[in-house]
């Protein structure tokens, strides 16, 4: 009998689907979803700042990245400036909306790391995370 569970991408995808969840409901009350999250915190640590050095930051490519900006925007918690030194240009800023729910929240990827901590050893989470960046850098 065929078992998926033997495949790291099938367990892989129970996990993330479970961490979207996670994310989803804490998000719910500030009409955001997971993806505009990561982008948000993205621009939390830094704004002011064009898509494709967003991209970077958040792994996304620019046609994915511009509908969560897109958003975003509408929700008044980022908007978009010219790039004074390129008209050509356009840099991403976190609005007062976005600053005054911030604190509020960006500690929901720490809780949630901090329970996932709990489940193994400091050593076994070390070799977990090693093991994670390691597929996350792998080229297809």
């Amino acid at each position: 009998m065929y078992d998926a569970r033997k495949h790291i991408c099938f367990n892989l995808g129970r996990v993330m689907r479970r961490v979207y969840d996670h994310y989803e409901r804490r998000l719910a009350p500030f009409g955001l979803t997971s993806p505009q999250y990561f982008v948000f915190n993205a621009l939390w640590m830094g704004d002011g700042i064009s898509v494709g050095e967003l991209g970077e930051r958040v792994s996304l490519d620019s046609s994915t990245l511009t509908g969560i900006i897109d958003r975003l925007e509408k929700s008044g918690y980022v908007e978009r400036k010219t790039n004074p030194d390129d008209r050509r240009s356009i840099l991403i800023f976190l609005t007062d909306k976005a600053r005054d729910v911030g604190p509020k929240i960006l500690d929901f990827a720490d809780e949630l790391d901090s329970k996932l901590r709990q489940l193994a050893t400091a050593d076994d989470m070390a070799t977990f995370e090693r093991v994670l960046r390691a597929l996350g850098e792998t080229p297809e």
